[in-house]
C-alpha cells in the first residue's frame, strides 16, 4: 500500500497525453496513407479503382481503416470455420476470401502497422488515464 502513495500521477497524465497525440497523429498518417494507396485498397477489395474517390468521408475512410480488424475477423471464419453471422445476425463487413486478405497483407503492411498503434494507444491513454484520475482521487 506504501507503493501507491510513492507513485505519482503526473508521469502518467504525461504519457497518457502523449498516447493521445499518437492516436490523433496517427489518424492523420492514416488518412494520407489510404488515400494515398486508394485505387490498389479499392482494386483488391471491390475489383473496381474507382469504388471510394477521394476526398475520403469520414465513415469511407474508417470503413477502410478497420480492415486490419476484417482481417482478423475473416481469419477465424477461413481458419477456424468460425461464423460471426451467427453472433451479429447479419454481416456488418464485406466477405473476404484468403487470396485478397493475403494480398492486402503482402501490398499495404503499413495499414495493419497504423492501425495497431492507434488502437494500442488509445487503449493506453484510458488506462494511463484512468489510473492517473484513480491516484489523484483516491490517494493524495
Amino acid at each position: 500500500m506504501k507503493i501507491l502513495f510513492i507513485i505519482r500521477d503526473e508521469p502518467l497524465i504525461f504519457f497518457s497525453f502523449l498516447c493521445l497525440f499518437l492516436f490523433l497523429l496517427f489518424l492523420l498518417i492514416q488518412y494520407i496513407y489510404i488515400s494515398f494507396n486508394l485505387k490498389g485498397i479499392n482494386n483488391i477489395i471491390f475489383n473496381d479503382e474507382k469504388h471510394f474517390k477521394l476526398p475520403l468521408e469520414p465513415f469511407n475512410c474508417f470503413f477502410i481503416s478497420v480492415l486490419p480488424v476484417v482481417f482478423w475477423r475473416e481469419t477465424l471464419s477461413v481458419k477456424k470455420g468460425f461464423k460471426f453471422k451467427r453472433l451479429y445476425r447479419k454481416e456488418f463487413y464485406y466477405d473476404f476470401d484468403e487470396n485478397q486478405l493475403k494480398e492486402i497483407l503482402k501490398k499495404y503492411p503499413f495499414l495493419f502497422f497504423i492501425q495497431y498503434v492507434i488502437y494500442f494507444s488509445s487503449i493506453l491513454f484510458i488506462l494511463l488515464g484512468g489510473i492517473a484520475y484513480i491516484l489523484e482521487k483516491f490517494f493524495s
